[in-house]
Order: C-alpha cells, then sequence, then structure tokens
C-alpha cells in the first residue's frame, strides 16, 4: 500500500514535470517577451519538484541533504516570479527590466546559503528522518535565514494577489472572465504555502506544495493560452506589419536582408527572391540614395513594377536596438509620398500663381524682383520691368461680359509669352495689369522689347463666341541700376505708363529712377 501511494505522488510529479518542460518550450516559442515571466515560473516549480521527487525517494540524511538543495533552486523564486508573471500580464506598467534579475539574484542567494548550510545552521538548524510506519518523513529545524525567506515569499504572494485583486474588480467583464482562473491558481498556491511552511501543516511528512503549485500552474497555463495573452501581442504586430500600407524592410547590421512585409515585397520584388542575408546594397535593383550614408532618412524614386509609374518615397532609418543598447540590425520603414508630394506642389502653385491666367502673382512677383535686386547689387548688374496695361478693358467687360474679360486675359497672356525670353516672367499684378521681369539691361533694347510685346497684342485676332475683339495695350520700361529700390522702380514704371495713356494708348514709354533717390 505504501509503496502505491509513494509511486502515485511521484508519479503526479513526473506529470507536472513533463507540463512544465512543455510550457516552458511552448513560452519560449511565442515571439513575445512577455513569455518568458512565465517560463521562469514553470522552470521554478520543476526544480521544486525534481527535487521533491528526490526527497521522497530519500532514505538518508545525506540524500535528503541533496534533496533540498535541488528543491531550493526552485522554492525561493516560486513566489517572485509568480508575482513577476503577474505584474507583466496585468499590471504592464509596473513591470521594470530590473525585476527578472533581481529575483534570479534573490534565488540564487538562498540557494547558496542552503548549499552551505552545513557550515552555519541559519537555515535549517536541524535536518532529520523519521519513518511513521508509512514514509520517511522529513523534519526539518527552521534557522532565521528561513523565516526571512518566507516572509518574502509570503509578501510577494501577497502582493501578487492584491494587484490582481485590484486589477480584477476595477477592469471590464471581459477582464474579470480571464483573471478569474488566475486568481483561484493563485490562491491555490497562496494558501497551501502559509499551511504548509508558516503553520507546518504536512500531511504524513509530504510536502504539499510542490503539487498544489503544479496545480496552480495549471490554472496560469489554462488562462494565458485559453485567451491568447501570450500570442495576441507579437500576432497583432505581425498583422500590423503585414497590412501596413508602408513597406518594412528589417536588414542586419551590414544591410544583409532578413524580412520584408508584403507592400516591400510588391515595392521590391527581387528581395523575395534572396535565399539569404544578401547585402541589399550590392544589388543592382537597389534605390542608391538608400545606403548607411544617408543617415536617418532618403528619398528616392522607383518605378513601380505593377504599375509601371514613377513614384516618389521616403524611407526613415533606424537602428533595431537591444534593452542593453547594442544594435543588431537596421529597419527601413518606407512611404510613398508621390501624392503628399504633387499635393503639395499643386499648393505651393497655387500659393504663387494667378488662378485665372496662370502666371505669377502680385507677391510671388515681388519677392522675384527682390531676388534680382540683391542679385544685380551683387554682379553689378542691372535688369528692367515693365508695366502693362490693357487699354480700355472695362469696355470689354461692359461689351462682352466678365466672362469675354477673363477669356481675352488668358489668350493675351498667351501671345506676350509666345515673344518673351525664357528668362523672362511675367505675373499679374492686378485687374488688367500685368508685369513683366526682364534682364535687359540696355534702354534702347528695353524699348524695342516693349515695342515688340505692344505689337503683338496690336497684331493678334482674339474672338470671343466667333466674335473679335480688338486689344491693344500701354507700356511703361524702366530700368534698374544695382543699389535702386522696387519701390523707385514702381514709381518711374508708373510714370511712364500714364505717359503712354496719355499720349493717346497703345504706346510703349520708358520712364527713369530720380538719381536723387537712388540708394
Amino acid at each position: 500500500m505504501v509503496n502505491i501511494i509513494v509511486s502515485i505522488l511521484i508519479g503526479l510529479l513526473f506529470v507536472a514535470l513533463f507540463f512544465d518542460v512543455v510550457w516552458i518550450g511552448f513560452a519560449f516559442t511565442r515571439n513575445d517577451t512577455r513569455a518568458g515571466s512565465f517560463a521562469l515560473l514553470c522552470a521554478a516549480h520543476t526544480f521544486y519538484a525534481l527535487g521533491n521527487i528526490l526527497e521522497i525517494l530519500s532514505t538518508t540524511v545525506g540524500e535528503v541533504s541533496f534533496a533540498l538543495r535541488i528543491e531550493n533552486v526552485g522554492i525561493p523564486m516560486l513566489a517572485p516570479f509568480f508575482l513577476l508573471t503577474a505584474i507583466t500580464f496585468f499590471q504592464p506598467r509596473m513591470r521594470r527590466p530590473w525585476m527578472p534579475i533581481a529575483c534570479v539574484v534573490y534565488g540564487f542567494t538562498v540557494w547558496l546559503i542552503v548549499f552551505f548550510n552545513d557550515y552555519h545552521h541559519l537555515y535549517y538548524t536541524s535536518i532529520t528522518l523519521d519513518y511513521n510506519g508509512h514514509f520517511y518523513a522529513l523534519a526539518l529545524g527552521k534557522g532565521p535565514l528561513y523565516y526571512v525567506r518566507q516572509t518574502i515569499c509570503t509578501s510577494c504572494w501577497l502582493l501578487g494577489y492584491a494587484l490582481l485583486g485590484m486589477r480584477m474588480f476595477t477592469s471590464s467583464r471581459k477582464l474579470r472572465g480571464q483573471l478569474y482562473l488566475f486568481v483561484i491558481g493563485a490562491f491555490i498556491g497562496f494558501s497551501s504555502n502559509i499551511i504548509a511552511h508558516l503553520f507546518g501543516i504536512v500531511p504524513f511528512g509530504i510536502d504539499p506544495v510542490p503539487f498544489t503549485s503544479a496545480i496552480a500552474l495549471v490554472f496560469f497555463a489554462i488562462t494565458l493560452f485559453r485567451h491568447k495573452l501570450i500570442d495576441i501581442v507579437p500576432t497583432a504586430f505581425n498583422m500590423a506589419a503585414e497590412t501596413m500600407d508602408d513597406a518594412m524592410i528589417v536588414l542586419d547590421t551590414d544591410w544583409g536582408y532578413v524580412y520584408c512585409n508584403r507592400t516591400a515585397g510588391t515595392l521590391f520584388p527581387y528581395l523575395k527572391k534572396l535565399l539569404g542575408t544578401e547585402e541589399v546594397l550590392k544589388l543592382p535593383e537597389w534605390p542608391k540614395e538608400l545606403t548607411p550614408a544617408a543617415g536617418n532618412q532618403a528619398t528616392f524614386s522607383i518605378t513601380h513594377p505593377e504599375t509601371g509609374a514613377t513614384i516618389l518615397q521616403r524611407a526613415n532609418i533606424r537602428p533595431i536596438v537591444s534593452r542593453r543598447g547594442r544594435a543588431f540590425g537596421v529597419l527601413l520603414v518606407i512611404r510613398d509620398i508621390t501624392e503628399i508630394t504633387d499635393m503639395l506642389n499643386r499648393l505651393n502653385e497655387l500659393a504663387i500663381t494667378d488662378p485665372l491666367t496662370g502666371v505669377f502673382n502680385r507677391r510671388h512677383f515681388m519677392t522675384l524682383v527682390e531676388r534680382q535686386l540683391a542679385t544685380s547689387v551683387r554682379h553689378n548688374l542691372p535688369f528692367s520691368i515693365l508695366l502693362l496695361d490693357i487699354d480700355l478693358f472695362k469696355n470689354i467687360n461692359d461689351t462682352y461680359g466678365h466672362l469675354a474679360g477673363d477669356h481675352i486675359l488668358c489668350q493675351i497672356i498667351s501671345t506676350l509669352t509666345a515673344q518673351m525670353r525664357a528668362n523672362d516672367v511675367i505675373a499679374r499684378y492686378g485687374g488688367e495689369e500685368f508685369m513683366i521681369l526682364s534682364v535687359e539691361n540696355d534702354p534702347g533694347n528695353l524699348m524695342a522689347f516693349a515695342e515688340r510685346l505692344r505689337l503683338s497684342l496690336q497684331n493678334a485676332q482674339f474672338t470671343f463666341d466667333d466674335t473679335v475683339i480688338p486689344v491693344t495695350a500701354s507700356f511703361g520700361a524702366v530700368l534698374i541700376q544695382p543699389g535702386q529700390t522696387f519701390r523707385e522702380a514702381m514709381e518711374a514704371a508708373d510714370k511712364a505708363l500714364y505717359t503712354a495713356k496719355n499720349s493717346g494708348r497703345n504706346m510703349s514709354a520708358l520712364g527713369e529712377i530720380n538719381a536723387t533717390h537712388n540708394r
């Protein structure tokens, strides 16, 4: 009968060991850093259960001392790793990087104390085996360090249980459903530890904690695996990576290919053909701008392999860094900025152009003149501007309508730009007034240019709804010397235009900036 009971107890512990190993293996195959906490908890119980098997089979004090050394690899760390697991999964904001290290250091310290107990007897004051008619029952004299360890253990259980309780009673119904099995398991482990190790209630001299801890781990595992608490984070990140619109490429520190998501595979189809960590920089298709020398960001154009369209891409280049600060890879997140770039260009174009005629507006023209004034001073080169006004344009609007007037203005621009050189700039200054910035620096040539423009309008045939509408314009031209200002030039051009208007219109006049106003 005794042998049967012993066999059953050992069999149960071996079953517990089997599940411990399975859960450890499963946890470490998950792409989730949180799984390590549960794996460490299972590992602590593995040593506890293994040592307990040896304890049950022991028949001498020497054998049981060896078994206690094995048990105490795991006993001190059970409660701290339970607390760490509870924090990791249910109070993640409280977790700190030093916590796993502290648990291991604490457990190793207790194990050293037990290992050298024969020299100081501060942990176990005595170790004896008594045959009670059924088993060899272990009787331990408990020293001060044993109670210190038990106090720390109890504190960890209580703190973990308190955190779970607070989380359970302040959370949604769904989270409470995830928590209740974990809380039950924690209660089983905590209560058996208190009963056996603090109050010394050990039936038949057999420590119940390895068995109750195994049951608690079953509850913990059911909670974590049933609700996918281990798999959900990496799965979510994988889904996000595969469904994101941005291209994501993972490289090693030598820019060798490691991984790319769906978007990157579409954009760079040759990456999928790589067999290992070949350097992408050596690929002929790889964008030349996308190199380590680019720093944190690179912009490049490529041809889309499916549509054949040229698209503009911007890559953010970030090192993949471990918790200790060691770089072990490179992450490229590449975004298509073609549309937003086109939109920004369009907005910029709208900001500097006249919406009706498509030429520059007054504000941008003034900016261009200010730049030319600075260039004029720097290189000691004069330049010129022309101010033109459409003669009697109000009559066109009144006779044919404003739609006709707008149509005529657009035709006027086409006629003028056909006579202008590539470096001449025209802008709508307001209403039916236009200004031209020219690099012409000779008064005679400037007047010849103005006359050519005037005659082109006079001789052109402007029509609206098959109606011919005659158009003429008056011009005021002025040569700007280095150091003279835009305001002075405008005053002179305006006076010249006034002269042309008063002389009968459809004329060109040359203005002159008063030398006393020169800067």
